[in-house]
């Protein structure tokens, strides 16, 4: 009798500790996959095929920031002339450990076999966003924006607009947790460039203030919304630098192109080089190749042959 109360006894106490060990493992399980689906981290993003849901570190060095190049094409399988410069010019100035591509259809054409056969260049296949916060997105360029900082907070790195030209290393930024380029205290930051660790609490807050995307207002969630509700109120969450270290301002446009500048300052500058058509009307050169930069005379025309021929200098044809 005395055995069989010993036997029940053990039973009971294996029963409890296999329903305290199923809740504990129910309890798990539940808390992590709300982690996965919370809106915060990634607004139930889709990653791309190649990568895990979680962030994918490349620790090269000592700098908090991964020296990982994004760039981000939704729609435009083409490369340009310029893409490529500026995809070059980032390899050769920044060498990041790694330059990934995200896209929604691979890339191709002329241009694009110049840097196929990069061993730091890759594409990584990722869904143009469709919605932030259940909110549609139905302009390309605001799609865009959301995605670069949900690859930021995926990967953590550096951020490029297709048209930025990098001119400097940016390891200098890479021990801040979140760079951006606020050209004036009176003006919004520029997107164009970011740089940051996965978890910036200034790229985490900067996409929960998507909570109040407006599809219809241009660059108001991009710039406008960040710098008023974040920057201004805690302006020692980021690292701004000023118009002189990201050149990402209009007026500086039409020196680059149509004038001979002291270009090499920068750390970078974009180029807006789509905004050309009302920002250089009287430039005759209305789409850059490989050979009407051989004798351009302009910051522009250095810039691009420095990167494509390995000179800033003039080139002149040989006569047959």
């Amino acid at each position: 009798m005395t055995r069989n109360k010993g036997i029940l006894k053990l039973t009971a106490i294996a029963i409890v500790g296999l329903l305290l060990m199923y809740s504990l493992q129910s309890s798990w399980h539940e808390r992590w996959s709300k982690f996965l689906d919370q809106d915060n981290v990634a607004d139930k993003m889709k990653a791309p095929s190649s990568v895990s849901l979680s962030r994918v570190p490349i620790k090269s060095d000592s700098y908090i920031v991964p020296n990982i190049v994004h760039f981000v094409r939704f729609g435009q399988p083409d490369l340009s002339f310029v893409d490529m410069l500026c995809i070059k010019a980032a390899l050769v100035n920044i060498k990041p450990a790694r330059l990934y591509i995200h896209c929604d259809i691979p890339p191709r054409g002329m241009w694009w076999e110049k840097l196929a056969n990069s061993t730091v260049v890759e594409v990584v296949h990722r869904e143009k966003p469709t919605s932030i916060f259940g909110k549609a997105i139905h302009v390309v360029q605001h799609a865009s924006d959301v995605a670069r900082l949900q690859i930021l907070m995926q990967y953590g790195g550096i951020y490029l607009d297709n048209d930025v030209y990098a001119i400097k290393s940016f390891d200098e930024f890479r021990n801040y947790t979140f760079t951006v380029g606020w050209p004036s205290p009176e003006e919004s930051i520029g997107n164009q460039i970011l740089i940051g660790t996965h978890d910036a609490p200034f790229l985490l807050k900067y996409y929960e203030t998507y909570h109040a995307f407006d599809d219809r207002q241009w660059y108001y969630n991009a710039g406008v919304l960040p710098t008023d509700s974040i920057l201004r109120k805690q302006p020692h969450i980021g690292h701004t630098v000023p118009d002189s270290v990201f050149g990402v301002s209009v007026g500086l446009i039409y020196q680059i192109f149509l004038k001979t500048v002291d270009w090499h300052k920068w750390h970078a500058l974009h180029l807006l080089y789509h905004h050309r058509s009302y920002l250089t009307k009287d430039d005759p050169i209305k789409e850059h190749d490989a050979e009407n930069i051989k004798n351009l005379q302009s910051s522009f025309g250095q810039m691009a042959r420095l990167i494509y021929y390995g000179t800033e200098d003039i080139i002149r044809n040989s006569s047959t």
